[in-house]
């Protein structure tokens, strides 16, 4: 499979900031190595408009982006964990393990708004839940993550993934499924639904019975 690109980074600091030094002269000689394509550096106390738009409340906080990743970090780290996730983004599946390793770690917010910032990312979500390998642990974190999109234009998007897993054999990922297309709260979904409601497996039935009850839920807010 063909590798990733070399990523971009984007820094942002603040005058009197204690650990902002260190992610800057790592990005730095990153970037000098050929390791990093550019390195973007904002002050915030010069100026915060992209700081604010990005939600950014604390520096140093820094970002990876090349042509399938998009990695956001925040707070002290070191060199070694700088090159670390360098090294990560240019792996075909290195933005499921950052996704992996953050919902891990309770950094559930951060992917939050990493899929905010760039939807597209979400397409690595499904592949995540489609992959029947993927932990208990991680599809609980991944289940908090698609929860705070209940309602969100970003899961109706991606209806005909929940569908096309809620029709597959594993009915472990189907009941899950199942609930996330409730979560999408588009009455067009409620025939699906009621189809599945019909199945031969009890437990298909019984999951989505409980998916209509909550997307009317969903519906009626």
């Amino acid at each position: 499979m063909k590798p990733n690109t070399i990523a971009s980074a984007e820094l942002f600091v603040a005058t009197g900031c204690r650990h902002c030094p260190v992610i800057l002269n790592e990005l730095s000689e990153q970037l000098k190595k050929g390791e990093l394509s550019s390195l973007t550096v904002t002050n915030i106390a010069v100026d915060n408009t992209k700081a604010a738009s990005l939600n950014i409340r604390s520096v140093p906080w820094f970002s990876l982006e090349n042509d399938t990743s998009y990695m956001i970090f925040s707070g002290d780290h070191s060199p070694k964990e700088i090159q670390k996730w360098l090294s990560i983004s240019l792996k075909s599946e290195g933005m499921q393990e950052y996704i992996e390793d953050f919902l891990s770690n309770g950094q559930l917010m951060t992917i939050v708004q990493v899929l905010k910032s760039r939807p597209a990312i979400f397409a690595e979500i499904i592949k995540m839940l489609e992959d029947e390998d993927t932990s208990m642990n991680v599809r609980i974190g991944l289940d908090a993550l698609i929860e705070q999109f209940s309602g969100n234009e970003m899961l109706q998007q991606h209806v005909t993934d929940f569908k096309k897993i809620a029709s597959g054999h594993n009915v472990r990922l189907q009941i899950d499924a199942l609930h996330y297309i409730a979560l999408t709260a588009d009455a067009n979904n409620i025939e699906f639904l009621k189809e599945k409601a019909t199945d031969k497996d009890e437990q298909i039935q019984e999951a989505a019975i409980e998916a209509i009850e909550t997307l009317n839920d969903l519906l009626a807010d």
